[in-house]
């Protein structure tokens, strides 16, 4: 009976211990099991790590955006989509802290801002709309400040092109002053990609994701598209260089002193010699006040209208009297050689050299080659120092001198020294040129080519 009594309990024993095992094992493979769940979190698609507490990383989120808002200067959104996916991961340990770390690589933000369009086209984000108001402004004193003054006013300021505002959500890393819209918009585009792009380049050194830039119907552009990829094509914050410009008109009222030029009067005097001739009255310039309005595209002036002018001094004119008196011809028609020497003659006349060249010493006396009156006694770029003697049938020249030793109106004689050879003007050396005019009939000197040049050496019987 005791040996039955004491089977019985070893087999509820044994039983007891193989139930309690059991249940140990169950409730063990149970705790195992429901502690092998975590939260998986993404940000924007990406895997950012296990944690177990999801509160912990959205209070980690909405500090981290906080502290980007002050940094800033604006208020700031995550702009990826953050998911939390409960999941058995057996064997990983959720890590708060890489979560944290990754959750700041993926981050971006976006803040409400303003896109300016330039005729519908998306120039560049701007903070707020009164950017739009100060860079109007900016260019319009870049244009008219130095105009308003005394003698200018600006009447009108324009832009021919639509400038308007949209609203937008925008990385706060790409936003633009007015200061810069500006710079942009004086290099009337150009520049515009290069800051931009520098901006991005920026980005791409201080982030592993450039976030997308603009949320906005824009984002079908393909200059406007996420490039996640610093190999991939640099998003611009506007259209290619050059296909976003601005032009500025200004309509200015501007005054300006213009001198009247005085006119000449002539009297003649039937005593004087037709030679000769007198300044009785100087002249002297007059003095208006005119007023244009002269338009400007981009500070370049296309076009000028006079709608005032007011005399402010008359101009005195100028009161010359001219000789009409006829000097009888003195000359004989046989010439004397025109310097003292002989020279060489080292270029001949033709019909592109209306006289000869004589070679000889610098200083040389250049002598009148016959009777007459001095008409002429100046200078010429290309003749330098000259004489021109009238003769009555005939006029002679003498170019490149160094100094006359007559001047205009006087009497010379046949073979007078009335210069000195030398090498002014257009002149290669020391040498005289010497020319002979067939009065046409005026017995008057008007203009170098007025009367008919001749071959010279046949007064010389020299060749």
């Amino acid at each position: 009976m005791r040996c039955s009594l004491f089977r019985a309990m070893q087999y509820q024993c044994a039983w007891f211990i193989i139930g309690s095992a059991v249940f140990i094992i169950t409730t063990l493979g149970l705790f195992h099991y429901f502690n092998s769940y975590v939260y998986v979190v993404s940000v924007g698609g990406h895997e950012a790590g296990l944690v177990e507490d999801v509160l912990e990383v959205e209070i980690f989120i909405e500090d981290l955006t906080r502290e980007h808002s002050d940094r800033y200067g604006m208020e700031l959104e995550f702009s990826k989509e953050v998911a939390f996916s409960r999941e058995s991961r057996p064997d990983c340990n959720p890590d708060p802290e890489a979560v944290q770390h990754r959750i700041k690589q993926l981050a971006s933000f976006l803040t409400e801002a303003y896109m300016i369009e330039v005729d519908g086209k998306p120039f560049v984000p701007v903070a707020s709309g009164n950017e739009l108001e100060i860079m109007f402004e900016s260019l319009r004193e870049e244009y008219t400040g130095e105009c308003d003054s005394d003698t200018a006013r600006v009447i009108e300021f324009n832009l021919e092109e639509d400038l308007g505002l949209k609203e937008i959500k925008v990385d706060p890393r790409y936003i633009f002053t007015a200061e810069e819209t500006v710079a942009l918009l004086r290099a009337n585009g150009v520049g515009s990609a290069m800051m931009a792009d520098a901006r991005l380049s920026k980005a791409f050194r201080s982030s592993l994701h450039l976030p997308t830039i603009i949320e906005h119907e824009y984002n079908s552009r393909p200059a406007l598209e996420e490039a996640a990829d610093p190999d991939r094509a640099v998003n611009k914050v506007k259209p290619e260089a050059g296909e976003v410009t601005v032009s500025v008109r200004t309509l200015e009222e501007i005054t300006v002193t213009e001198k009247i030029p005085y006119t000449t009067e002539y009297l003649y005097d039937d005593d004087m010699p037709a030679t000769e001739q007198e300044v009785k009255e100087p002249g002297r310039d007059g003095k208006k006040e005119v007023v244009y309005l002269v338009e400007r595209k981009n500070g370049q002036e296309i076009e000028r209208e006079k709608v005032n002018a007011e005399v402010i001094k008359e101009p005195e004119p100028r009161v010359e009297i001219l000789g009409r008196k006829q000097m009888p011809s003195t000359g004989f028609g046989q010439f004397v050689w025109p310097v003292q020497g002989e020279g060489v003659i080292y270029n001949g006349f033709s019909s592109r050299h209306t006289g000869v060249d004589i070679h000889i010493c610098h200083g040389t006396n250049v002598l009148a080659a016959d009777d007459g009156v001095v008409t002429y006694d100046g200078y010429g770029d290309t003749q330098g120092k000259y004489l021109i003697i009238r003769h009555g049938a005939y006029w002679t020249l003498y170019l490149h001198n160094s100094e006359h030793l007559v001047t205009k109106g006087d009497r010379v004689n046949r073979g007078q020294p009335i210069a000195r050879v030398g090498t002014t003007g257009r002149a290669f050396g020391p040498h005289l040129h010497f020319e002979v005019r067939v009065d046409d009939g005026s017995r008057e000197w008007n203009s170098y080519y007025q009367h008919k040049p001749v071959d010279p050496l046949q007064f010389f019987n020299r060749r």
